[in-house]
């Protein structure tokens, strides 16, 4: 097993959070990870948990990693959230099992949804883009946090999404007519605040944000300290001895933002930040948290932590890396060097490049595939445009990209990309070493394309050769 190299300071810091002795004001502490992709967060984090005794902190722990979860809408996440739940207390139990309130509300989500869409098929049974459209902008206002029960027109003032701008007359003509956004008539009980699910249901309609977050934190109240007197009619377990706190983890937060960064900063973590037990979250993220959304540094900055910054190796701690794969070379130490200016990530690639002796069609396939999952489809075609740019900027997009208007959202994306971006020149560029891979893949993969590009920007001069 090789040695972790470097970071010395960020595991410190790290260690301390774990292990409580640095906190946030009241009972809620953030520590954010930040860096581009690749630069080794995960890894870090990894590390340090591996390397450092926690036990006694008693802690539950709950992960989301943006890479993995396959759903991206916030009833799924939360629940992929909750079923994560690690602790030595609770194993055997079944996925969930601790969490009856949230269960209750996502199956309340999943079912309002369910109506939503039977109603839009019912009156436009031949209308499939109908039932897309309302079906995804069903999901984008319960992660703003909107009231779905006034969706038309209150709604559509509201929540103002590009995407839906094309959709506009298929959100007019539908939305009006939708019985089940509305709030629903109460049987008295409900009237006199002894529950029911007509009340669960217009909570959810009105902002899902709100029983979403109550649930849970409900479930975790019962779990680390245990239901009070007053709360002793409600159908859940005692407190689970031997867990007290909670370490909620959120990796690859870029992933997550939007479909649970609303639900995080305006519900979650306030909720957590009163609560009647501890808790420690690690947000790992390529951005600086406080760039993500002003409620960071509005509501939550008290519970903020100093961000541990991962940065790329320097040369010294290159040099040791290259040498725990057995490479001692100083000419190839160089090489790697120049090549990757110690970014993790392409050192590991590298490093495969090196094992595998240059470039076949399946390293430069694996290198293609890891260096663009961080991406939306949509960022991959732009990466395809900026690789035959050699200096990068808004005028240069204007004239190479097929939709020129979009170039200043390009731009905004590559500057902070730092993944892929040279971190060293006067100019933006991609990185070399990346450029000419992802160039040699591109070529053999779809070969009309890699000749009308370079042809194309070559004769408008954006690309030398």
């Amino acid at each position: 097993m090789r040695s972790f190299i470097g970071r010395a300071d960020s595991i410190t810091q790290l260690r301390k959070i774990l292990l409580g002795q640095a906190k946030g004001d009241g009972r809620l502490t953030v520590q954010s990870i930040e860096g581009p992709g690749g630069i080794g967060k995960t890894s870090l984090f990894n590390h340090v948990v591996a390397t450092t005794d926690i036990s006694a902190r008693n802690y539950l722990v709950l992960r989301l990693d943006g890479n993995e979860a396959a759903e991206k809408n916030l009833g799924g996440l939360v629940s992929r959230m909750v079923d994560s739940a690690t602790a030595s207390s609770i194993k055997g139990k079944p996925p969930g099992y601790y969490f009856p309130s949230v269960g209750r509300v996502v199956k309340a989500i999943g079912e309002i949804r369910a109506e939503v869409i039977a109603e839009v098929k019912k009156g436009n049974p031949d209308n499939k883009a109908a039932q897309e459209i309302i079906a995804r902008y069903f999901d984008l206002i319960l992660e703003t946090g909107k009231a779905i029960n006034d969706a038309v027109p209150a709604t559509k003032k509201k929540v103002n999404f590009h995407e839906f701008e094309k959709a506009r007359p298929i959100l007019d003509a539908v939305m009006p007519r939708l019985d089940s956004v509305r709030s629903e008539s109460l049987w008295f009980w409900e009237k006199l605040g002894l529950g029911g699910s007509g009340t669960l249901r217009n909570a959810i309609k009105a902002n899902a944000f709100r029983p979403l977050a109550d649930a849970l934190t409900s479930d975790l109240s019962a779990i680390l300290d245990g239901y009070k007197k007053e709360d002793r009619l409600k159908p859940t377990h005692k407190k689970v001895p031997g867990i007290d706190r909670l370490l909620l983890v959120i990796d690859d937060y870029e992933m997550l933002h939007s479909p649970i960064g609303e639900f995080l900063v305006g519900g979650l973590l306030p909720s957590l930040q009163s609560a009647s037990f501890e808790t420690t979250a690690i947000i790992l993220g390529r951005d600086q948290l406080q760039n993500t959304h002003p409620a960071w540094d509005q509501h939550l900055g008290s519970c903020l932590q100093p961000s541990i910054t991962v940065k790329p190796f320097i040369r010294r701690e290159m040099d040791e890396l290259i040498e725990s794969f057995g490479i001692n070379s100083a000419k190839e130490k160089a090489r790697a060097w120049q090549d990757t200016l110690g970014y993790p990530f392409y050192v590991q690639l590298w490093i495969e490049e090196a094992e595998a002796g240059g470039r076949s069609a399946v390293m430069l396939k694996r290198f293609h595939d890891r260096t663009t999952r961080w991406m939306t489809d949509q960022q991959k075609g732009w990466l395809q445009e900026v690789l035959f740019i050699d200096c990068v900027d808004i005028a240069s997009l204007k004239k190479a990209l097929a939709q020129p208007e979009e170039a200043e959202m390009v731009f905004d994306w590559f500057k902070s990309e730092g993944s892929v971006r040279d971190t060293t020149g006067a100019e933006f560029r991609v990185r070399e070493y990346l450029r000419s891979r992802l160039l040699d893949y591109l070529k053999i993969t779809d070969p009309d394309r890699y000749d009308a590009l370079k042809a194309r920007n070559f004769d408008l001069g954006l690309m030398v050769a």
